[in-house]
Order: C-alpha cells, then structure tokens, then sequence
C-alpha cells in the first residue's frame, strides 16, 4: 500500500511522530553542542589556569588569551539567549552557563579590564583558585 493509499489517519499520526521526532532532536542537539561547550570552556580555563595564572605571559599570549576569552563570553551570551527561553526548559543548564560566563568574565577582567587595580585583579585570582 503506498503512502497515498493509507488513510488521512494514518498519514496524519506518521506526521504527527515525525515531527514529534524533530521537536526532540531539535531539543537535544543545542543540548549535546551546550555539553561540547562546556568542555572547550573547561580546556580555555584550565589553559587560563596554567600559563596566564600560574606563570607570567608575554605580551603575544595576552592578546590570544583577550580575543579567546572576549570570543568566549560572546558565545556563551548568544547561547544563553537560547536556553533561558522558557521553553526550552533547561534550568541546570542555564544556571551551568550563567557560572561560566561569570568564570571567563572574571578570567578576562583579571588581564584586560583596565579599570580594575592590581588588588582587585589579585582578589578575582584568590576567588578564582583559591589556595
């Protein structure tokens, strides 16, 4: 029986199911590439961590780390915009991105905010990693 020769029934639940189908996948798929994100977020930090934090950079490397970072926070907002709509209904993933963009926020602030001080730089690494 061919798809013209099933009832308007059946033709209309196998559309219903395909597009129940693409609702899921059109729901898991930002969440999957939020996961993938997240990992690349921990990888800039634990670079952030390892040679901006814990040694001193040259001048090279600070700008990598600015337009890393800058790129980073930027992203991190444009997807913010599409998980804290309620009806994507993910909380624990807002709530997970709305710490890491305060962490990649706190990260470029401590090397390219020029209006925070020496001792507030210092302060943000203390919260940061603390001892």
């Amino acid at each position: 029986m061919s798809f013209y020769g099933m009832s308007a029934v059946a033709r209309d639940q196998i559309a219903d199911d395909q597009l129940s189908r693409i609702q899921a996948q059109g729901h898991e798929i930002p969440k999957q590439q939020i996961q993938q994100w997240f990992n690349w977020m921990d990888r800039l930090l634990g670079v952030h961590r390892s040679q901006f934090v814990l040694r001193e950079a040259t001048s090279a490397q600070l700008e990598d780390h600015k337009i890393a970072f800058k790129e980073a926070i930027r992203y991190c907002l444009a997807i913010n915009t599409r998980i804290a709509d309620p009806d994507f209904n993910e909380p624990d993933l807002v709530a997970r991105l709305q710490v890491r963009i305060r962490q990649l926020q706190d990260a470029y602030d401590t090397f390219h905010d020029a209006s925070l001080s020496n001792e507030q730089s210092e302060e943000v690494l203390k919260r940061m990693f603390p001892e």
